[in-house]
């Protein structure tokens, strides 16, 4: 009996473990961030680069170059920013706010990174709520590396 209502008490405790957990929006919602994605940021910001293309440009940034893309790629914002904000809202609050009205004081990219790219655009403001809340749910599912995996794949 005992046996019993310990597995009871177990299967209690996963069911109502799972069930804070945010379930993945619907395909259809993720689709629309990557369409948002690409009208609105992939201009700057280039969707990945693989570890190759990071020592490259790294190379090129010593050499007094400035990188291919006008913004940090989106798979290394999507972790940097997990680091900050790991929860899918908080990550979503953030990056809503942060597109919307961008600052360095409120930012969390590497210091070099403003230093080749500066503080972007407010390109939020031009976004219904809908749409930032879309771009933000497709950049928090779409990369599952966390800060410290992104830096031992694509050491800067």
């Amino acid at each position: 009996m005992k046996k019993v209502i310990l597995s009871l008490g177990i299967i209690s405790l996963i069911t109502v473990s799972c069930q804070n957990r945010p379930s993945p929006p619907p395909e259809a919602e993720i689709k629309k961030g990557y369409l948002i994605y690409q009208n609105n940021c992939s201009m700057c910001h280039w969707e990945t680069v693989s570890p190759e293309q990071i020592r490259d440009i790294r190379k090129m940034v010593k050499e007094g170059k400035k990188p291919p893309f006008k913004a940090p790629p989106m798979s290394e914002v999507s972790a940097r920013v997990k680091k900050f904000y790991p929860s899918e809202r908080e990550f979503v609050n953030f990056v809503k706010d942060y597109i919307t009205n961008p600052s360095k004081d409120k930012g969390v990219c590497l210091p070099v990174a403003y230093e080749l790219f500066g503080v972007m655009p407010p390109v939020g403001k031009n976004m219904s709520e809908d749409s930032k809340d879309a771009v933000a749910k497709w950049l928090y599912y779409r990369f599952k590396m966390s800060w410290e995996e992104f830096m031992e794949k694509h050491p800067h």
